[in-house]
């Protein structure tokens, strides 16, 4: 004869060869599935409109975590009221749980996500894609500088008025700048998207500044005043700005020089920019003249570093070089008996010394192409394919020429006419 379900009977209820049921006699639909293994269930079975007969599995009925009876009938209670009013028991169970998946997914997402600040996520992305770029550095160097302020961020927290906001901040210092910082952070956060780390790019859609080509060389006077305040500057401002002119390369390539890359000690010492470090992604060798040894030559090692300097700001550098210049033109027009505050400086960049030694040099008798050398820039067309000579001669030849040219403007000279060195 069937009775209700006891906790004694579920507990004493032996396994079988086929799995069975234990009905709960008074609570409709409420049974106890006994499997072989001894495993038991409490579920709740029922037919729907269509004849079709469903089980809801209401949860274990022993071992860890086993519902009690009360909880049990609770629980078949509850999906009977549900197909009174006309809902599906099994289908309200699978929505549950959906929903407790979904709220347990995005706990762990935002348990994730709390991790995902800008510093971290820009890790993952220099070593996923950024570092193998020939611009590599250059990238890191321009988002870790100007994205520091979102550093403890959460990536998915940038929006597209806190991208604004940096492009203003830098275009007021460099407008040109703005545009590299605005093409790198849109990629990394394309890369953000591509890693579904965020949904939208805050770089979309701001503003590009309009790119003037420069064509500022300074004059002889003006590189003069140059190379006496070079004389004044404090280590190693001293010795970087004027290794940026003798050289010609690069700002970037100069100030991440490192000792490895230098021959100080041959005949024709040289410095190798390896093709990871240079723009064009091609290694290039830069013969260095007598005074770009002597400089290197005199400095101390950085220790613990591979560097030849330390990490130095363009625009603190170019501050102190226009302060010392003029100061250096106030005394001479005080000398001259003018008036000091009435001296002003024309603008410049450091970027325009190696376009002013590029545009000096043919003046020397320098033929272009080795000026197109000295600066390792690519070769196009029919000439890339066929030329392949190192031109390291004639490349010596013009920083020679070109290091001769700076010291004779400060020389004293017993005439206007400045005297070069024929050869080297």
């Amino acid at each position: 004869m069937n009775r209700p379900l006891t906790a004694l009977a579920i507990e004493h209820a032996k396994p079988r060869a086929k799995r069975y049921a234990l009905p709960d006699v008074g609570h409709p639909g409420l049974r106890v599935l006994v499997y072989p293994s001894g495993v038991r269930t409490f579920v709740y079975r029922f037919r729907r409109a269509d004849k079709q007969d469903v089980t809801v599995v209401l949860g274990p009925a022993s071992g860890p975590g086993a519902l009690t009876l009360v909880q049990a009938r609770e629980a078949a209670g509850d999906a009977r009221r549900q197909r009174a009013m006309g809902a599906d028991p099994a289908d309200q169970k699978r929505a549950t749980r959906k929903a407790e998946a979904a709220r347990i997914a995005a706990e762990e997402r935002e348990a994730r996500r709390r991790e995902d600040t800008v510093a971290n996520v820009l890790a993952r992305y220099y070593a996923d894609h950024a570092d193998g770029l020939k611009s590599g550095r250059e990238v890191r160097r321009v988002l870790d500088k100007e994205l520091k302020g979102w550093a403890k961020r959460r990536v998915d927290d940038i929006q597209r008025s806190d991208a604004i906001r940096v492009l203003d901040t830098v275009k007021a210092r460099a407008p040109v700048q703005s545009n590299r910082v605005r093409a790198h952070g849109r990629k990394f956060f394309q890369w953000c998207i591509s890693k579904e780390l965020v949904e939208k790019n805050p770089f979309d859609g701001t503003a590009v500044v309009k790119e003037v080509s420069r064509k500022r060389v300074l004059t002889d006077d003006e590189l003069r005043l140059l190379l006496r305040a070079i004389d004044r500057l404090e280590w190693p401002r001293r010795q970087f700005v004027h290794l940026l002119l003798l050289s010609a390369q690069r700002l970037g390539e100069v100030g991440d020089m490192e000792w490895l890359e230098l021959d100080l000690t041959s005949d024709t010492p040289t410095w190798t920019l390896p093709d990871a470090r240079a723009k064009n992604g091609s290694a290039h060798v830069v013969p260095l003249a007598a005074a770009a040894v002597e400089i290197l030559d005199g400095m101390d090692r950085i220790a613990g570093s591979p560097r030849v300097f330390a990490t130095l700001s363009e625009s603190h550098v170019k501050k102190r070089v226009d302060e010392v210049m003029l100061e250096v033109a106030r005394e001479d027009a005080a000398a001259r008996g003018a008036d000091p505050e009435a001296v002003a400086l024309a603008p410049w960049r450091l970027h325009d010394l190696r376009r002013t030694a590029a545009t000096t040099m043919p003046r020397l008798g320098v033929d272009v192409v080795t000026v197109e050398r000295v600066l390792n820039h690519q070769m196009r067309g029919v000439m890339a394919v066929y030329q392949l000579h190192t031109f390291a001669a004639e490349k010596r030849h013009a920083l020679n020429l070109w290091a001769d040219f700076l010291a004779n403007l400060t020389a004293a000279q017993e005439s206007n006419v400045i005297q070069f060195k024929a050869g080297a």
